[in-house]
């Protein structure tokens, strides 16, 4: 038989994003075993390796990374059928905003899928900062946010409730390979504005360390500040799913101080909330995770 398990594919998609098959084993209720087992018959399956495996985790190879796009396409759809059959499919209007760290190089290709399996939802998205998404969210302004909080510290802490949790990400300080060779003293910060969380914990884990910093550029959102670290102009911090090409992670050997995860997760249900704004969190919680 040709074609692919979707089994198989489901949990291909869960370690990739995961970045190791042991923090994908509890998202798919699966032991580390059996997911181990899985991305191996799919990996004979497919007739090349699907993964680098080293002691950080796993990366989709070359292959990999094609195959990845069509995994979380085929999954998609096959949740929206089955919805659909189910008479669960989700119609009408539904106002998104989704913080502009979440998964940056993906988050297009995902609210596409979702138009796709979805077309009778007319969906109306925007990027904004996380605190401001929580106050728009409370005024109705919006049906559903994605926000991200901090998994300790002063800052916005990460809410007890995990049912909503969609992952949970390393924060890393960065800069671009020519920096890294020899970090500048004071070391150069280039942040979004003082309101964002991030900038805030930089800030404060340089000062409790008596770090020497100064601020040379402010970004006004994450593809700026992108841009910014990827043309040498100093050091930030970013999410694992915000660092691409161009930039290296700064780690033991520079002795900056440690920064704690990011944890994104959609906003909770508000009382008397629409039919369709309940079934879009539920579909949702599972879209947004492959």
């Amino acid at each position: 038989m040709r074609g692919f398990d979707l089994d198989q594919l489901r949990t291909f998609a869960a370690v990739a994003d995961a970045g190791s098959l042991t923090a994908a084993a509890p998202r798919l209720h699966l032991s580390q075993s059996t997911v181990s087992e899985q991305v191996r018959k799919l990996e004979s399956r497919a007739g090349v390796p699907l993964f680098v495996r080293s002691k950080r985790g796993v990366e989709p190879t070359p292959a990999g990374a094609r195959l990845l796009q069509h995994a979380r396409r085929i999954v998609a759809l096959n949740e929206a059928a089955f919805d659909e059959l189910r008479g669960q499919a989700i119609k009408g209007e539904l106002r998104v905003a989704i913080t502009d760290y979440y998964r940056t190089h993906e988050v297009a290709g995902l609210l596409a899928r979702l138009r796709e399996c979805y077309p009778q939802l007319s969906l109306h998205v925007s990027a904004m900062k996380s605190a401001d998404i929580e106050i728009a969210h409370a005024r109705g302004q919006i049906d559903l946010g994605v926000v991200m909080n901090l998994s300790s510290g002063p800052f916005r802490p990460a809410s007890a409730d995990t049912r909503w949790v969609l992952r949970r990400e390393p924060l890393s300080w960065v800069a671009s390979p020519a920096i890294a060779e020899q970090l500048p003293e004071p070391l150069p910060l280039v942040l979004l504005p003082d309101d964002c969380m991030m900038h805030q914990i930089a800030v404060r884990s340089l000062d409790e360390q008596h770090a020497p910093y100064v601020l040379v550029h402010s970004a006004s959102g994450v593809a700026g500040l992108q841009s910014m670290l990827a043309a040498g102009l100093g050091v930030g911090c970013l999410c694992a799913s915000a660092i691409g090409d161009g930039l290296v992670r700064l780690g033991a050997k520079y002795r900056l101080p440690a920064l704690p995860d990011a944890v994104f997760s959609l906003t909770p249900p508000m009382p008397g909330e629409r039919d369709t704004v309940t079934q879009a969190r539920e579909v949702l919680s599972r879209q947004l995770l492959m």
